[in-house]
């Protein structure tokens, strides 16, 4: 995969949901999906007291799913655990159930290790933890509050060319006081138990954003609420902002505009969305044109699987989480199609490019009704 080393900038079947759904509503199936694709309910039984399913990460051979579930817990870090379970994908079993204080929100897993890392609290006292993917134990670490007067959202790994680094890791920092402070920050140093170091990438009112819709510079953007973030396959940061209902992409500083905006709409209208993914994997970076998709409906304490014959690459897809619809992007646009329907709190979306045959407890609910 193509990268860019990022420097600062100065500006089909059905599953048993969990007990609080309640069993006579279990098996149910609220959304669906249009033709060609298909949506079923992943046949995993989320573990007791699990609720609230947010993001997701797909391990590079894709046979394992991690899902962070809220459990209710307050978003500044008060009370908890969180759950973190790890599911095999064919079966639906669950593999690990571990308990993190504090509230889960971004997952990713380090393509060096294939550890996995979750932010927590995104309205107030960030935190970061670190599990081993495979004993299940993890660390967690607290963060300088120089330039982070909120929280964690969201985080990813973008692979460098620099002497003793495999990748860096960005951070969303959401919720933050002002606008002068980092929406997207690096770490700067090595991983520690109070006061891990941050550089800033991107300011909350970054300069001379370009709106590609318009094809014209914008000076006066606001980042007001960022929430999720991913790569595009260039290596580029993309960023959801929940209060311009736009994607924010942040390139190779010496690229010509190296902010870009995406504002986007649906059926016309502005269009707030959560997750969005490029059809690669997010542990290795691979891509696929077979994969299937991963996405939670945290209301309705669902997982579900997206799948359709064929995979084109340049694929985007995003959760519009107030609409509560799945749709493709078009970035050249910004115009959001959608392909699924019907969820009761769509959050996050994880893609594999391996296609699992997943055990399936009932064939006769499908989600295009076919």
């Amino acid at each position: 995969m193509k990268s860019f080393r990022m420097l600062t900038f100065l500006g089909g079947g059905t599953a048993m949901m969990a007990a609080l759904v309640g069993a006579a509503g279990a098996r149910a199936q609220s959304a669906t999906a249009m033709s060609p694709y298909t949506l079923s309910v992943f046949p995993g039984t989320p573990p007791a007291g699990a609720t609230q399913p947010d993001d997701l990460a797909v391990s590079a051979d894709g046979k394992r799913l991690w899902v962070g579930y809220g459990n209710g817990v307050d978003t500044t870090g008060k009370g908890g655990p969180s759950s973190l379970v790890e599911y095999d994908i064919a079966t639906g079993r669950v593999l690990k159930n571990i308990s993190i204080p504090g509230h889960l929100d971004g997952l990713k897993i380090n393509p060096a290790t294939g550890d996995v890392w979750a932010t927590e609290n995104e309205d107030g006292n960030p935190t970061l933890a670190v599990v081993d993917h495979e004993s299940g134990t993890f660390n967690i670490y607290k963060f300088s509050p120089t330039l982070i007067t909120g929280g964690f959202d969201d985080l990813v790994f973008v692979p460098t060319s620099r002497a003793g680094s495999a990748q860096d890791v960005f951070v969303v920092t959401s919720s933050q006081v002002d606008t002068t402070t980092p929406v997207i920050v690096r770490i700067s140093g090595p991983l520690r138990a109070t006061d891990t170091q941050v550089t800033p990438t991107l300011p909350g009112a970054p300069l001379g954003v370009w709106n590609v819709v318009t094809n014209q510079e914008e000076t006066t953007d606001m980042i007001g609420d960022p929430d999720s973030m991913t790569l595009d396959p260039a290596g580029e940061l993309v960023l959801d902002n929940r209060s311009d209902d736009s994607l924010y992409i942040v390139r190779d500083p010496k690229a010509q505009n190296p902010v870009l905006r995406v504002p986007l709409t649906l059926a016309g209208a502005p269009v707030e969305v959560n997750d969005t993914i490029f059809i690669t994997s997010q542990a290795d970076g691979g891509s696929s044109t077979a994969g299937m998709i991963f996405i939670t409906d945290t209301t309705a304490n669902v997982i579900y699987v997206l799948t359709k014959p064929y995979f084109p690459s340049n694929e985007i897809y995003t959760a519009a989480n107030v609409v509560n619809e799945v749709g493709l992007v078009d970035l050249n646009t910004g115009v959001v199609t959608p392909i699924a329907t019907g969820f009761k709190g769509v959050h996050g979306l994880a893609f594999s490019p391996m296609r699992v045959a997943i055990a399936s407890r009932d064939r006769s609910e499908n989600g295009n009704n076919q």
